[in-house]
């Protein structure tokens, strides 16, 4: 359900079927991925598959934020049904990567951005994305976000991104800050902004959502719902926008 203290009611919970829907589809996704997978390979041993599992063992945890080109709140959490209120959607996800360690590389303290565009609905797939990790991570780091981000290596992105991402731009190093406290924020070098405004109602609590589709697919938890107005995103490859959709999240990713 969504658990809203103040601006969202129970009422407009109709994402828990679509959630599991999407999980399901995923889950497909992935299981034809492996069948396929092992369709090209004639024999594999053992000691193949120990060497394949170990190079695909990664854990990240951390906190996110989200933005987009439409107004507060973004349709595309609540599922196919949505429709974006220019017709398409634009959205940036920056990551503040806390803890995390894959092949044997510390990842924690490194930060990463993501940024896609769809032609309509989030679930409707078709969309081009670009990663953005930040200039301050070592040649090794780089390449195990960039594995992991854009699901190369497994685990959760590698059967959302199948799903809803159809061409991938370069990835940039750029400079990639994300701060917290009162008002988090993202910058990306000349690409985003943005500075997030959480809602709250009479007492002080954050309006917290559960149980959407598109939260289901990213696994998160529970996520606070916060204004973005004044973001922007200006990238020469993907359409430039300004929204005022925001969410906070933590996460927790394995595979």
């Amino acid at each position: 359900m969504i658990v809203a203290n103040g601006a969202l009611s129970p009422e407009n919970a109709r994402s828990i079927p679509l959630g599991a829907a999407f999980r399901i589809t995923l889950d497909f996704i992935h299981k034809a991925h492996l069948r396929r997978r092992a369709l090209a390979t004639s024999v594999v041993t053992l000691e193949d598959e120990h060497k394949e599992a170990k190079a695909m063992a990664w854990q990240l945890s951390g906190r996110s934020m989200e933005l987009c080109s439409c107004k507060l709140l973004c349709p595309c959490w609540l599922g196919p049904e949505g429709v974006p209120d220019q017709g398409w959607c634009g959205g940036a996800l920056g990551f503040d990567i806390q803890r995390s360690n894959s092949d044997g590389v510390d990842l924690g303290g490194t930060k990463v951005a993501f940024a896609a565009e769809w032609p309509g609905n989030f679930f409707d797939g078709k969309g081009t994305a670009r990663l953005y990790i930040g200039d301050t991570a070592s040649a090794e780091q780089r390449r195990e976000l960039e594995a992991i981000f854009s699901g190369k290596k497994g685990g959760l992105l590698e059967g959302l991104w199948g799903a809803v991402i159809s061409n991938w731009l370069p990835t940039e190093s750029t400079r990639v800050e994300i701060g917290w406290d009162d008002s988090p924020f993202l910058r990306v070098g000349s690409f985003g902004q943005a500075t997030l405004t959480t809602l709250r109602d009479q007492s002080g609590k954050p309006t917290r959502m559960e149980g959407a589709a598109a939260q289901a697919a990213f696994q998160f938890a529970s996520m606070d719902l916060a204004s973005s107005k004044g973001s922007s995103w200006s990238d020469p490859k993907l359409r430039q926008w300004q929204g005022d959709s925001g969410t906070l999240h933590q996460f927790n990713w394995s595979a």
